[in-house]
């Protein structure tokens, strides 16, 4: 039964997705698999559309991929898997951190974590750059074409056999601009790239 099926792909992903957020993002990717068959590219838009709506990336994408695959009952069952080992696990573990945060081989755990949440986002990084910035849409088609500028070309290198939109490099390099040197909210930026990208993309 398919409510059954996304109820238990996505308990999955709450039971075994350690670091939340963009480090569970390739295994939300396979679990997302079995039911919609995504490509890499479309499941890049469920991660910039969850980035910009409120709830934690693993709920809203579960919400969304319930929805599609089931209507308003797969939404419930995906997005009540995804929640319900999380809140259990966290009550456990809350009760133990109080009790054991003096222990050596707690904190030692934690400190092996941290470094492998870090290789977790880094393979999000792998699943998410092909689709950002060399994927079948290209920036700069629209407005800056009718102005005669050519830079829907691309690179003459490519990533994954696809040639590099030269527009959404640019502003992958913004973005990390404006975060790491001056600061700026992730709201701030994401709207901001948003309503550029809505205005090359046209």
């Amino acid at each position: 039964m398919i409510y059954l099926r996304l109820f238990a792909a996505f308990a999955k992903v709450g039971l075994l997705g350690f670091g939340g957020g963009l480090a569970i993002v390739r295994l939300i990717f396979d679990s997302v698999q079995p039911f919609l068959d995504m490509s890499r590219e479309a499941f890049a838009n469920i991660v910039a559309i969850s980035q910009i709506t409120p709830g934690p990336l693993a709920v809203n994408t579960a919400t969304y991929v319930g929805y599609i695959a089931a209507g308003i009952g797969g939404a419930a069952c995906a997005t009540l898997g995804v929640v319900l080992p999380e809140f259990i696990i966290m009550s456990v573990v809350c009760r133990m951190l109080t009790q054991f945060k003096d222990s050596k081989l707690v904190s030692g755990a934690l400190n092996g974590i941290r470094p492998a949440t870090i290789g977790l986002i880094g393979a999000a990084a792998v699943t998410l750059i092909a689709p950002a910035i060399a994927g079948e849409g290209r920036l700069g088609r629209g407005l800056l074409a009718k102005l005669g500028v050519d830079i829907t070309q691309g690179f003459a290198g490519n990533i994954f056999g696809l040639p590099v939109d030269i527009v959404s490099l640019l502003m992958l390099a913004l973005t990390v601009v404006l975060m790491v040197r001056y600061k700026k909210s992730p709201f701030f930026v994401l709207i901001l790239m948003g309503c550029l990208g809505a205005i090359l993309g046209v």
